[in-house]
């Protein structure tokens, strides 16, 4: 109980650390925005987790760890710029399927082989990598879509099928496409505040409103994943990986 008294009260120090640390590494001026500390049950000791963001990037959330000897231990900024950059790029696949982007409309996550963060630095963009290091690439791909009715499931098919397709040719080590669909309701009824909603906060709400959910992944290292992808031919062959929710 100690601990959880004692450590929030100096999370200042750790802030400061973390501060100090982001802006050596990267060259670049850092706002911290809020510090949490734990420590896990059976630790002997416990470390602050801060959250920041570039002061040129305020939508870019970078997340510190700070030990609670005040020494940082690891940042996702490499992680969380890539993923930044493929999220704005697939932006423009999804508006051609779909017609247009809100901000609840998609997320995409992505992963990298271990020599990726070593080879490469802040100053390299996804696309970068992705030229010249593919091979170890993956991308998990959630999406949210509202339906105008339960009986254009075909159709949307067809979308899933394109997006597959263009998956595919990038080539990547593995992937993930999981959308959900939302019944007729939420298209009526769904209000402006609500538009504006992240995709995980989005999800959280109309949880119980999914008509359908779609999930299918690939893995060019597994030869079933292979031989179930080359099975695909039609956009009817994608129905085996919908189910009503």
């Amino acid at each position: 109980m100690f601990d959880y008294i004692y450590y929030p009260l100096i999370s200042h120090k750790a802030e400061k650390a973390a501060e100090e640390y982001l802006e050596e590494k990267y060259g670049e001026d850092f706002i911290i925005e809020e510090s949490t500390f734990s420590k896990p049950l059976g630790d002997d000791t416990g470390s602050y987790h801060i959250d920041s963001h570039p002061e040129k990037n305020p939508k870019l959330t970078v997340r510190i760890s700070v030990s609670e000897d005040m020494k940082p231990m690891s940042d996702d900024y490499l992680d969380m710029k890539w993923r930044a950059e493929l999220n704005e790029q697939f932006g423009s696949v999804y508006k051609k399927l779909y017609g247009s982007i809100v901000n609840y409309s998609y997320m995409v996550n992505v992963s990298f082989p271990d020599e990726a963060y070593t080879k490469y630095n802040i100053h390299n963009t996804y696309q970068e990598i992705f030229e010249q290091k593919h091979k170890g690439i993956g991308n998990i791909i959630f999406a949210n879509v509202l339906l105008n009715s339960s009986n254009e499931m075909d159709q949307h098919l067809e979308k899933v099928y394109e997006l597959i397709q263009y998956l595919k040719v990038q080539d990547l080590e593995y992937f993930t496409v999981q959308i959900e669909y939302y019944n007729e309701k939420v298209s009526r009824e769904i209000s402006a505040k609500d538009r504006m909603l992240g995709y995980n906060h989005f999800s959280n709400k109309y949880l119980d409103d999914r008509d359908f959910i779609f999930n299918y992944s690939y893995d060019s290292m597994d030869e079933n994943s292979i031989n179930q992808m080359e099975a695909i031919k039609l956009p009817a062959d994608l129905k085996q990986f919908l189910r009503e929710k």
